[in-house]
């Protein structure tokens, strides 16, 4: 299997369930390594990069974000110990998510609850996206982000990933293609391979499997 992941650009990868979707972001974020081949960023190795450097330029967003019983604020101050409420602001505004938190009568002092309870998936997806940000690596995953959402929360989150095309690269693992129609590379993988690849356009008129798929 070859990929080439282009900086900059939104890449999805698409396919049936257990191809192996999830495997290649497992390996990217090096849980565990290749048993042949290699992964390389700009060149080097990933096995030659200290995991505080991967983890600083590599982050994940996955389908049930994990939130913490604790307020907004200290969410975010997990991940930036001396953070300030306008830095939070300004990537919460960025995930479309501020003017939501800011109309609680606690605002970002909010009580989350237990694994995020008191909201709803698409806010909990966005507060996740936000602390990403906040963490500002060049490479966003984003693994089954929008498979649970409403159609209102998916549009917001496609929004936000539009946006953060022009100073990231972004992966996307997805199920519902709606959210990767415009994406400027789309991999479909089939039993392990790379089957095709191409723009959703190219791949409606040239892979059986994609036109299934979507």
């Amino acid at each position: 299997l070859t990929m080439d992941l282009k900086p900059h650009k939104k890449i999805a990868i698409v396919g049936k369930s257990g191809q192996g979707k999830s495997t290649l972001f497992n390996l990217l974020l090096r849980y565990f390594d290749p048993c042949g081949g290699n992964i390389k960023i700009n060149n080097t190795n990933i096995e030659q990069l200290t995991e505080k450097s991967l983890r600083d330029n590599i982050s994940v967003i996955r389908q049930s974000p994990f939130l913490f019983n604790t307020t907004i604020f200290d969410n975010f101050k997990l991940v930036k110990e001396d953070v300030t409420l306008q830095e939070v602001r300004k990537v919460c505004k960025k995930a479309y998510i501020d003017d939501y938190i800011i109309s609680l009568p606690q605002k970002y002092e909010t009580l989350i609850g237990e694994g995020g309870v008191n909201l709803s998936g698409g806010q909990k997806q966005r507060i996740a996206i936000a602390r990403t940000l906040l963490k500002n690596t060049k490479v966003i995953l984003f693994d089954e982000a929008t498979s649970a959402l409403d159609n209102e929360s998916q549009e917001y989150i496609k929004m936000t990933i539009d946006n953060l095309v022009s100073t990231h690269t972004i992966i996307i693992v997805a199920h519902r293609l709606s959210t990767i129609m415009d994406a400027d590379l789309i991999y479909v993988i089939n039993d392990g391979k790379v089957e095709c690849q191409g723009t959703h356009k190219q791949l409606m008129k040239t892979s059986k499997l994609y036109k299934k798929l979507y």
